[in-house]
């Protein structure tokens, strides 16, 4: 057992063979990667290997200048985030975190490659944390780790899903501590599936970079070719295999601080209303939110389109408990031409029962949903929801107990289940 505890544990602390000056040397003038124009660094973790790159704020990347990031409103990511602790920070506090892996998940995938990104005054300095061999593991880990403590809070693209726990789990291996998962974290994939859900169908980084910042990537590297060139990198020793994707990660990363300018923008509402509207509504302002969708309904075309954003309309305002407001948005919606949805009728049902007493114009209105269903004019739900025939029959009796009964005097019968 002893022996087997050692074989572990010199296989966990991963040894690093130091050659001479090549260490601590600039790696310019080092025949093997002098291509990459890198340099070696010292960390309490061992030696590592990084590439620097500054871009100067008015630098475009599509159609956004970098500076825009440097004036995002914190306030409207915090909301998005769900973080409050991203409130109290500036631009400069944003560590923007972009890896490369050898593979899609588990104990044996190296994370060879780690860009980070943070503003240094109007400019932005780019560090790549390369892995030139998995001796040299720690130092990637080190260097991380010095910039993770520096920053105030990460911003990434799916990293609490993958960069995330990827370094997590190489940093246990090297026994290095990175202090990333206490960090306030803006993964930006998921406010921008929130907000632009129906517009496009792909929401992988490069159809976004097309889409909402005008960048095409010329000549990249493919994402299933990364690990390949740098099982090629390890194999020949030859730099220019991993080239391609220290610039494919240096475009990743850009897209990052581009893209968080860009939803910063739709959140404060400087882009299309119905992005504005969303980010509004899941931050829980209700009032602005329902001002948006009602731009969004001035060029809102097709009949799901304007349906979509009238109910949103109708839950913000019943949020707000304003009911006549609430009403009105169900009332457009039948007038809708060729409504066939239940829905409408048993929301403003509910409204003018429970909300607005006015049940005679509530029955009146079940009434009519009834015969138009019967007809076969209107659809009902399926069977057991709230919009099935037997629900509707259900709430057209107890309506017409409810008008005929005693004032003050409670009849027997199911009620609803008042929903947002």
């Amino acid at each position: 057992m002893s022996a087997l505890r050692d074989r572990l544990r010199g296989a966990l602390t991963q040894p690093v063979s130091h050659h001479g000056t090549a260490v601590g040397a600039n790696v310019t003038g080092l025949a093997d990667l002098s291509v990459l124009g890198g340099e070696w660094f010292d960390s309490p973790h061992g030696p590592g290997y990084v590439i620097e790159s500054v871009y100067e704020g008015g630098y475009q990347h599509g159609e956004i200048p970098l500076h825009r990031a440097l004036d995002v409103d914190t306030s409207a990511l915090a909301s998005q985030g769900r973080d409050d602790r991203l409130q109290a920070l500036g631009a400069s506090d944003f560590l923007f975190l972009d890896t490369e892996t050898t593979g899609m998940g588990g104990s044996g995938v190296l994370v060879f490659l780690a860009g980070v990104a943070r503003f240094e005054g109007a400019a932005l300095r780019l560090r790549q944390f390369l892995l030139p061999a998995p001796s040299y593991e720690g130092g990637l880990m080190g260097g991380l780790a010095t910039e993770l403590t520096q920053a105030g809070a990460l911003v990434s693209y799916n990293g609490k899903s993958f960069d995330v726990p990827a370094l997590e789990a190489r940093a246990v291996l090297s026994r290095a501590k990175l202090p990333i998962r206490a960090m306030p974290h803006l993964d930006l994939l998921h406010p921008n599936r929130r907000l632009f859900r129906g517009v496009f169908d792909s929401h992988r980084l490069p159809e976004v970079e097309v889409r909402l910042l005008g960048f095409e990537r010329e000549d990249d590297c493919p994402s299933f070719e990364v690990p390949e060139r740098y099982f090629a990198f390890q194999r020949s020793g030859d730099p220019t295999h991993i080239a391609p994707v220290l610039r494919h990660n240096a475009w990743d990363v850009l897209s990052l601080v581009a893209l968080m300018a860009r939803l910063a923008a739709d959140c404060s509402g400087e882009g299309e209303a119905l992005q504005a509207a969303r980010a509004c509504e899941y931050a829980g302002d209700f009032q602005r939110a329902a001002e948006h969708y009602e731009r969004a309904l001035e060029t809102a075309r097709g009949r799901a389109a304007r349906a979509e954003l009238l109910e949103k309309m109708a839950r913000c305002y019943w949020r707000l408990a304003a009911y006549e407001d609430a009403a009105r948005c169900w009332e457009r919606m039948l007038s809708e031409p060729r409504n066939r949805r239940l829905r409408p009728y048993v929301e403003l049902a509910k409204l003018l029962e429970h909300r607005l007493r006015r049940k005679d114009e509530a029955l009146a209105l079940v009434n009519k949903a009834v015969e138009l269903a019967q007809r076969g004019i209107i659809r009902a739900g399926e069977p057991g929801s709230e919009t099935s025939m037997e629900a509707l029959l259900h709430r057209q009796g107890r309506l017409r107990r409810r008008v005929v009964a005693p004032v003050g005097e409670r009849p027997c019968g199911g009620g609803d289940t008042i929903r947002p």
